[in-house]
């Protein structure tokens, strides 16, 4: 497997970034980051110092490094870790000449303000606490400091002795940190499960802690449509759950500068032409098999009409459904800034589009499935590219075992493959096709409520 095609790793929920390769001189116990950076060097003699009650963090103008630079500030007085077993690191002895002063400033370095937060993103940096003076962390970019960040305000402790000295880091110490993956994400479903404004900024900050930069907003499936789209405002009105369940503009916005803020890219899912059934309560006659039972228990698992309750896909042989896709495309690239843009395209089930008697028409005269799924895509992934967005599918678009589409008609320069089925293996078959993955294998890293099995289905 080619190491440079495989972008990231990506969660359902939640994810552990990759744990690296650590330095730590023999003579110190180590200080226990998370995830572990590439390289931690202390010095020979050392102990820790107090943090001062006039500490500052000093960075250059930048707009979300200087909101960061606010909440670490913060944060850096509030929020401390207490190791389960001791370390060395923090024995902090006040009677002991070799006490220095206390910290006083943390001084933010970046060699280049105008890095945007796109995929690839230098997000490395280099952190130094020396025995005595002043902190420093220099980065290539803003993002990268943020990350820096992060990792300064986990070496801080509370002391012992809070009367004494409340809070506390060890030093000297350099610390150098990048990641061994540009992609590092989760996904959360807001199409099955409605999530608030509020829940979606708590998980972007919990992500950050982590050192994790993909915030994978799965928008939309056959449950609901709860987004507010200009171009087309009847999807969410009719589509979703209720008036109250629905993301306004201004929540995107919010939403996108607050992941900005957190060093974290929010990358929009609009699940077509599968998983689409939510799109016929505004456009019944661009969806087929709407309305229907998805599967009926006494029939074979391959007659279903949709891989789980609510039927519908988008039909590729109705003109006006690509009119309303144009138009769903161009609202949610104007509304993200992200360089990706997720089509989905997984689980398209043959029983729903083989309801639809113009397909059943289109069969008879000799045509196929796979060429009504390559209508679709050679269609829309253009809608994508010409917004100058890369286009991301989940890799059944290219690996299903009934539903698929030639490579002729992906080009590789602007498609990316999300891996979520068969373990390692078609992220093999996805690179060996010379496309760049995102590793979300569902064997380790879904987290949901999946239906029990009926014995007999496959």
């Amino acid at each position: 497997m080619e190491q440079t095609k495989i972008l990231g790793v990506a969660m359902w929920l939640t994810l552990v970034c990759p744990t690296l390769q650590i330095t730590i001189n023999a003579e110190k116990e180590p200080v226990y980051l998370w995830p572990m950076p590439k390289s931690v060097v202390w010095g020979k003699i050392s102990r820790p110092i107090p943090l001062s009650p006039m500490f500052q963090i000093v960075a250059p103008n930048h707009k979300n490094l200087q909101n960061a630079v606010s909440r670490y500030s913060r944060l850096v007085f509030t929020d401390h870790w207490f190791p389960i077993e001791s370390s060395s690191a923090y024995d902090l002895h006040t009677s002991d000449p070799t006490v220095m002063p206390p910290l006083e400033q943390l001084n933010i370095r970046v060699q280049d303000l105008d890095a945007d937060l796109q995929h690839g993103v230098d997000e490395s940096y280099t952190l130094t606490i020396p025995a005595g003076g002043e902190a420093n962390l220099t980065a290539r970019t803003a993002w990268g400091a943020m990350r820096g960040l992060e990792t300064f305000s986990q070496l801080l402790r509370r002391g012992s002795d809070a009367s004494v000295c409340p809070i506390i880091i060890p030093r000297p110490v350099k610390i150098f940190d990048g990641p061994l993956y540009p992609h590092r994400g989760i996904l959360l479903d807001t199409g099955r499960n409605f999530y608030t404004v509020k829940d979606i900024l708590r998980t972007i900050r919990a992500m950050s802690y982590n050192k994790l930069n993909v915030f994978h907003w799965h928008i939309t499936d056959s449950q609901s449509f709860p987004l507010d789209l200009p171009s087309e405002p009847a999807l969410a009105q009719k589509g979703a759950y209720s008036s109250a369940m629905r993301y306004s503009q201004r929540d995107v916005r919010d939403i996108v500068e607050y992941g900005r803020n957190h060093g974290v890219r929010v990358v929009p899912e609009i699940d077509t032409p599968g998983h689409s059934a939510s799109w016929a309560e505004a456009y019944p006659d661009i969806v087929a098999c709407a309305g229907m039972f998805w599967w009926n228990p006494n029939s074979s698992w391959s007659d279903r009409l949709a891989s789980e309750p609510g039927a519908g896909q988008l039909n590729p042989l109705n003109p006006k459904t690509f009119e309303v896709v144009r138009n769903v495309v161009d609202d949610v690239a104007s509304l993200f800034p992200e360089d990706f843009f997720h089509a989905g395209s997984d689980e398209v089930v043959p029983g729903c589009w083989k309801t639809d008697p113009a397909i059943q028409k289109f069969v008879a005269k000799g045509g196929t499935l796979d060429q009504l799924l390559e209508k679709f895509v050679s269609t829309t992934h253009p809608y994508i590219t010409s917004r100058n967005k890369t286009a991301v599918y989940w890799e059944d678009v290219l690996l299903d075992d009934t539903v698929k589409v030639r490579p002729e008609i992906l080009p590789r320069e602007t498609t990316i493959l999300q891996t979520w089925n068969n373990g390692p293996n078609n992220t093999k078959l996805i690179t060996a096709a010379g496309y760049r993955a995102i590793v979300s294998s569902a064997d380790f890293f879904l987290f949901g409520l999946w239906p029990r099995r009926v014995a007999g289905q496959r």
